[in-house]
């Protein structure tokens, strides 16, 4: 195998699933094996993706391969995306799963196994996808969030925040369990919403979600239809509910059928912003809670490439724009 020049390594290895050195010590020798000339960066705390991506850009590293989880992937390529305002000279990114979500990771195909992803490496593909904008426009000085796989307002948000808090792994258990809770407080949230240049109105939604990819909430496919390669954002926007049609809908969100239900409607955006009559509702964005609303949505078409495996794709989108 060609091992290709200027390849840099970030590995969490606290990550969701692997805290345990017999786990993850196997991976990390199966990359050097793979990837003998590259320069590997262990991460210390939150948030050290930052200065590990820092450091081997620094170094002149053209491919960054992410060991970790969601957080990893999302600290490494916000840090790459600030770093590198020009895409042709931002470096190729690759996923190997550690955490307990890999959503994005997983609707590109990208093997969920890590020692199956390390191999898939060596016969990988670049292909573009796009990255996502979040302005929050009521902050002064303004400020941005960059995120890549889906982004919860309303319910879905108040689930993420919930299971942010608790003690356990952020697995599929632990979101079905924080989706049961808060069902007791599930509410219709009122919106005024603005879809690229089309005028503002006011809809009430129980959960919104706006997607570049498909999955969330560690497998639950949300967007079916979503394509992080096709310029645009899929928006899932669910209409008022019962408590009890909600629960029973909550698998169909798993299953990806949800969007045959007659209080769920779809369409798609290169923007949307977004203000909510109560002033305490909160945004997340890849598994962290980012800010409050409004906010402005935006689409970043191919900022940038990332390694899939040769069957790996995007998913196809058939959603009509309204």
């Amino acid at each position: 195998m060609s091992v290709p020049a200027g390849v840099g390594i970030v590995v969490n290895p606290v990550a969701g699933r692997f805290k345990d050195r017999d786990h993850w010590n196997p991976v990390i020798a199966q990359l050097r094996e793979r990837f003998p000339t590259a320069r590997i960066r262990m991460t210390e705390g939150p948030g050290d993706e930052r200065r590990a991506v820092a450091e081997l850009l620094s170094q002149s590293a053209r491919r960054i391969i992410i060991a970790g989880g969601d957080g990893s992937v999302h600290q490494a390529v916000e840090t790459l995306l600030t770093s590198h305002p020009d895409p042709a000279n931002r470096p190729a990114v690759g996923f190997v799963p550690l955490g307990s979500g890999n959503d994005f990771a997983r609707g590109l195909g990208i093997p969920m196994d890590p020692m199956g992803a390390v191999q898939s490496l060596a016969s990988s593909r670049e292909i573009a996808v796009d990255i996502g904008r979040l302005t929050f426009l009521n902050e002064i000085p303004v400020r941005t969030v960059f995120w890549m796989n889906q982004s919860y307002l309303g319910f879905g948000a108040r689930v993420v925040d919930r299971v942010s808090r608790g003690s356990r792994p952020a697995d599929q258990s632990a979101y079905v369990r924080a989706s049961l809770r808060e069902l007791l407080h599930a509410r219709a949230h009122r919106y005024a919403l603005r879809s690229d240049d089309r005028p503002e109105e006011w809809a009430e939604s129980v959960n919104l979600l706006v997607t570049n990819g498909r999955y969330s909430g560690s497998g639950m496919l949300t967007s079916p239809h979503a394509d992080p390669t096709d310029g645009a954002f899929d928006v899932v926007f669910v209409e008022p509910i019962g408590r009890l049609r909600l629960l029973r809908g909550l698998s169909r969100f798993r299953a990806g059928t949800h969007l045959e239900l007659p209080e769920v409607r779809t369409w798609r955006v290169r923007s949307l912003q977004v203000r909510a009559e109560r002033a305490d509702e909160i945004v997340e964005a890849d598994g962290d809670i980012v800010g409050k609303l409004p906010a402005r949505y935006d689409v970043i078409p191919g900022a940038l490439r990332v390694l899939v495996p040769p069957s790996g794709a995007a998913g196809t989108s058939s959603v009509p724009r309204p």
